[in-house]
């Protein structure tokens, strides 16, 4: 009898787990939306045209509410059943001598107004035009009638070389506005919306706010999954609470592989001469993303400490100079970007007449799969959501311009 009664205690602990980590018992419900004025007409023009913004998401039936599985499966797959989009790629010197990339996908049918308009997306960290929930947003983007520009961090294409000894950081945002300008030159009647996800938004945000002219190359903004401020972030990403610290020791490990393979540009002689010598053995060994900061980024982005670096790169002091419409979109269960860091993003979106701040209660770090029982659709609720902010930004662009 006892040895029933330990056994079905075992079962009904190991059941209550799975439960918990499924997070089965939550409900879907409709996103949280804040706004300065949620009856301005900017809301209510954005609502009426984007109806997902006004629908509970809804995530694979038997995973799709725990945010570590949707972040885990969008780190280690990117995407289900990826299409893969071909685009041309184009090549640009920069001052310093790195070759900053960028490959644009043609739209495959008619933008719905019939006129010409270009996503131009910067990905997360260390991703590029090849990450497969790239490759999905391309898509998807393409067949409803965008141009779509995605930029690639130095160093993250594998087989591409570098040709200036760094890669990408948090806070640089002379690539990105190389590929805004080169858009311009090569589809002088474009009109351009801004996409950013997670470090590529901070890029995007701290792109528009740091200069006024930035502004006018572009009607809008997209950030998806962002953090806001590095040094706030800190010690949330250093901490143990909901598994952070792994996440940032596995993040370390893939910047860390990523700069031995480009050792002999990253670390050769020139990088020396530039920069001085770099502790090796503290680089590779490495266990989370400030430890890299610490012993390799701080010194190419030449500062003295990482709060300075950290300041300078984070999008927060850049906010207040944003005036075009913005959506910002985060998930409750992203156990990168906790609601704790979404303050910033609050008190600009209380600044701002045409700006939204959208929570949902799930979708991980850049997951948002959508739909079915186990096997998700291939387009997200991410992607849906970008396209259809993006095509109400058009018709406000429009109704302005006539």
């Amino acid at each position: 009898m006892s040895l029933t009664v330990a056994l079905t205690g075992f079962v009904c602990i190991c059941f209550y787990g799975i439960v918990k980590f499924l997070n089965l018992a939550s409900t879907c419900s409709l996103p949280e939306l804040y706004a300065k004025d949620k009856t301005s007409t900017f809301v209510s023009t954005i609502l009426a045209s984007c109806p997902i913004l006004m629908e509970a998401y809804m995530p694979p039936l038997l995973w799709g509410k725990s945010g570590h599985l949707q972040t885990i499966v969008y780190a280690k797959m990117g995407r289900v059943k990826s299409p893969l989009p071909q685009g041309e790629r184009i090549e640009k010197i920069m001052a310093d001598q790195a070759t900053m990339s960028f490959d644009v996908f043609q739209p495959q049918s008619f933008h719905p107004t019939e006129k010409d308009f270009t996503l131009a997306v910067c990905p997360g960290i260390a991703n590029s035009s090849e990450s497969l929930y790239i490759r999905t947003l391309v898509d998807h983007a393409q067949k409803n009638g965008y141009r779509v520009a995605v930029l690639n961090h130095l160093g993250a294409l594998r087989y591409v070389r570098l040709t200036a000894p760094r890669i990408f950081n948090y806070g640089e945002t002379g690539e990105y506005n190389s590929m805004i300008d080169e858009i311009i030159r090569l589809y002088p009647n474009t009109t351009i919306i801004a996409v950013g996800c997670s470090m590529g938004a901070n890029i995007v945000l701290k792109y528009l706010g740091e200069d006024k002219s930035h502004e006018k190359k572009v009607i809008g903004a997209l950030s998806l999954c962002q953090g806001y401020d590095a040094n706030d972030a800190k010690p949330i990403l250093l901490s143990w609470e909901s598994g952070r610290r792994m996440y940032s020791y596995f993040m370390a490990v893939n910047l860390r592989n990523l700069i031995k393979h480009h050792k002999d540009i990253l670390l050769g002689k020139e990088a020396i001469a530039r920069y001085g010598p770099f502790d090796e053995d503290a680089i590779y060994a490495s266990t989370s993303l400030l430890d890299i900061d610490v012993s390799y980024s701080l010194k190419t982005a030449q500062f003295k400490n990482y709060q300075e670096y950290y300041h300078w790169a984070s999008c927060k002091q850049y906010l207040k100079g944003i005036e075009i419409p913005l959506l910002i979109l985060n998930a409750k269960d992203d156990p990168l970007v906790p609601p704790v860091l979404y303050e910033t993003a609050k008190k600009y979106v209380e600044s701002r007449d045409n700006c939204i701040l959208l929570t949902t209660d799930h979708g991980g770090h850049l997951g948002y799969f959508e739909g079915g029982i186990l096997m998700p659709n291939t387009i997200t609720w991410l992607d849906r959501a970008v396209v259809e902010f993006s095509h109400a930004l058009c018709q406000i662009h429009l109704k302005n311009h006539i």
